[in-house]
């Protein structure tokens, strides 16, 4: 006669975190002025160099510096974050900005840099398009940050004329400030 064993199964969960292991979105950045702020680029898109060219001379007029950083993508690939690259950018800075979350992999690069930013404990804005501002947060989550700040831009923005997107980059400052937590 055949004998019955009772198998017990376990079911994983396979997210990163615990919802109750989520930290929050890190410290605000408070008043500008003698503050200096970073804004991490890379090779991906025009339309966020110029976001970023206006977004600092706007920082600077409310009394900030500004050290842009541009990481290199060898071959126009997303690949690890060169971390003395990064800790070089950061050791001149007191929070960032890091984008332009505008593709699959363009958003990990810099959701990526968002996260170890956040890391350092320097306050930290994520800057995406429309269309890819859930998987910023859902990466960012999955990473162990929820409630991520973020500056949102249109979707598309590349590709649109340079005067055209600088326009849209000074009507988003004052919700950077705001994402930031920042006073002027």
């Amino acid at each position: 006669m055949a004998t019955l064993t009772a198998e017990i199964s376990v079911v994983l969960d396979p997210r990163a975190e615990d919802a109750d292991e989520l930290r929050g979105n890190g410290p605000d950045v408070g008043p500008l002025r003698g503050k200096t702020i970073g804004l991490k680029t890379d090779e991906f898109w025009f339309a966020w160099d110029w976001v970023a060219e206006e977004w600092a001379a706007a920082l600077r007029a409310d009394g900030a510096e500004v050290v842009i950083w541009r990481e290199r993508m060898p071959q126009g690939v997303a690949t690890p974050l060169s971390v003395a690259d990064f800790d070089q950018f950061t050791s001149q800075v007191d929070a960032v900005v890091t984008g332009l979350a505008n593709c699959g992999s363009c958003t990990w690069v810099a959701v990526r840099a968002g996260m170890a930013a956040l890391e350092r404990e320097f306050p930290t804005v994520f800057v995406a398009t429309t269309h890819f501002e859930r998987l910023s947060r859902v990466l960012s989550e999955e990473g162990g940050w929820s409630d991520i700040r973020m500056a949102i831009l249109p979707y598309p923005l590349e590709g649109k004329p340079e005067d055209e997107i600088r326009q849209i980059a000074r009507q988003a400052y004052p919700s950077l400030l705001v994402s930031m937590g920042a006073v002027v």
